[in-house]
């Protein structure tokens, strides 16, 4: 653009910018210049009007049809609409412009396809992306985690082992904390807990667990340091879960002469504040007594060399309150009283590890024979108004099932029926026979080819046999039931 036509662009952005957009459009047009539509574009995008944006982008592709960033522009701005299939669409009329930056249009279909799960299709582009840009190391990252999530583990490995070692090579691996991170998980759940749980200490160099790692003011705990007769805070960093299954390593470290304070998330401090008296269990992080040292309780696995063998030496039960425990029971029935729950947290990947209310309740219509107890303590409208189909299932709301509740109502029951969520942690360390529903890629806590838990015996998995295909896990289950309870 010449200095008029720059004059005048500016005086277009500002009227964008005071959302006279008719009076923008005729000076751009004036202009009629593909660099200062896409620009013109580019300030929509900032401001959040993605329509006009794509209107801009359009006019800058129509005066110039190869113009290449135009269109991948355009396409994330329709992604941003939630319209994934014109954004591929988008993409790929760049098929036909001749440049040298085609590995990123494959690896933005690959993101695209990966957003529908249509996962075959994803990986082609990811490959097709590497093989036009061996430096794109991302798109190894993208194949290797979806080779994990649809079941394929051999390969998962392989591909992040190869992109590790070619990071290594360019002296970039750092830049790969994520990729580090997943495939030590990966390890654990194969049972190569010495290497997994050494390279599970990268989290702390990914987004999501920066901002998760507390400064207390005070040294971090460092592996095989002696600090016996010290006071270590060990807090909290994950799930629910998490905190119930990798408690019992606090009790090692009482053995260590070490006084131990738990920082532990606020639902769970009434089942834990009287566990064990050496363990001062407090949720409230601005009442916290003196210490000398923190660490994560994640960390502590290996810190204490966790192995296959170890791992039922830190099992944990829990007894319920013998008033609540005494309650439960009076509202039970005598026999075929069955705990199920369905639905986990609001987190990215909690909707793979949700089995769909609908699928769930064929239990209930097959199995009129046994008493339902759901186990979760908020419901939508529209579960509310299906469970009320059933005469053999029963739900309450709110603190009526908090987890002390929750607790001595899964111990006065014959079975527990749940997904892979915090509940099913309940169930075990109460000693209830629990089956474990889970996706065909299980949480790092199990191993992939064994349904049994080494932490909780009386566990069951119920896998997947495909991804995202529960139709066979809820057969297998529905086929149990008949034959324990004939």
């Amino acid at each position: 653009m010449n200095n008029f036509e720059l004059k005048k662009f500016n005086e277009a952005i500002f009227k964008i910018k005071e959302s006279k957009i008719k009076e923008s459009e005729k000076i751009l047009s004036d202009i009629n210049n593909p660099l200062a539509y896409y620009n013109a574009a580019l300030v929509s995008e900032k401001i959040k009007n993605f329509d006009l944006a794509i209107k801009f982008y359009d006019k800058s592709i129509k005066l110039d049809p190869n113009y290449y960033q135009a269109f991948i522009n355009k396409s994330i701005v329709i992604e941003k609409k939630g319209d994934i299939i014109s954004a591929i669409k988008c993409l790929e009329s760049t098929n036909k412009i001749k440049s040298n930056l085609h590995y990123i249009t494959y690896h933005n279909l690959g993101n695209l396809y990966s957003k529908i799960l249509k996962y075959s299709l994803s990986i082609k582009y990811y490959k097709k992306s590497y093989e036009l840009n061996k430096d794109n190391l991302l798109s190894l990252h993208n194949i290797a985690n979806i080779y994990e999530e649809i079941g394929n583990f051999k390969k998962s490995l392989q591909v992040y082992d190869k992109l590790i070692q070619e990071a290594k090579k360019k002296k970039i691996v750092n830049k790969f904390p994520k990729t580090l991170l997943n495939r030590a998980l990966l390890l654990v759940k194969l049972g190569k807990y010495k290497k997994g749980l050494k390279d599970y200490e990268y989290r702390w160099f990914t987004p999501e667990f920066i901002k998760r790692k507390k400064n207390f003011g005070v040294e971090t705990w460092k592996k095989n340091q002696n600090i016996s007769g010290k006071t270590l805070l060990v807090f909290n960093e994950q799930g629910l879960g998490d905190t119930i299954y990798f408690y019992g390593c606090l009790k090692e470290l009482i053995k260590k002469n070490i006084k131990i304070i738990f920082l532990i998330q606020k639902p769970l401090e009434d089942l834990f504040k009287k566990l064990d008296k050496e363990i001062l269990v407090i949720s409230n992080e601005k009442k916290l007594p003196k210490f000398d040292y923190s660490i994560s309780l994640l960390s502590l696995p290996f810190y204490l060399d966790w192995d296959k063998k170890k791992i039922s030496n830190y099992r944990i039960n829990i007894n319920p309150e013998k008033k609540l425990k005494t309650y439960w029971n009076s509202i039970l029935l005598k026999k075929n009283n069955i705990g199920i729950s369905w639905k986990g947290s609001q987190y990215k990947n909690a909707k793979f590890r949700t089995i769909g209310f609908e699928k769930l309740s064929v239990l209930f219509k097959k199995h009129e024979n046994l008493n339902f107890y759901c186990l979760h303590n908020e419901y939508t409208d529209d579960e509310k108004f299906e469970l009320r189909k059933y005469k053999n299932v029963n739900y309450y709301l709110g603190n009526k099932m908090n987890f002390s509740n929750t607790l001595a109502l899964c111990s006065n029951l014959d079975l527990v029926i749940t997904i892979d969520t915090s509940i099913a942690h309940i169930s075990c360390v109460a000693g209830t026979k629990t089956w474990i529903l889970s996706k065909i890629n299980p949480s790092w806590l199990f191993h992939i080819n064994s349904n049994k838990s080494l932490m909780y015996p009386s566990a069951k998995l119920f896998k997947q046999l495909e991804f995202n295909n529960w139709d066979n896990v809820i057969d297998n289950v529905s086929l149990k039931l008949r034959k324990l309870f004939k």
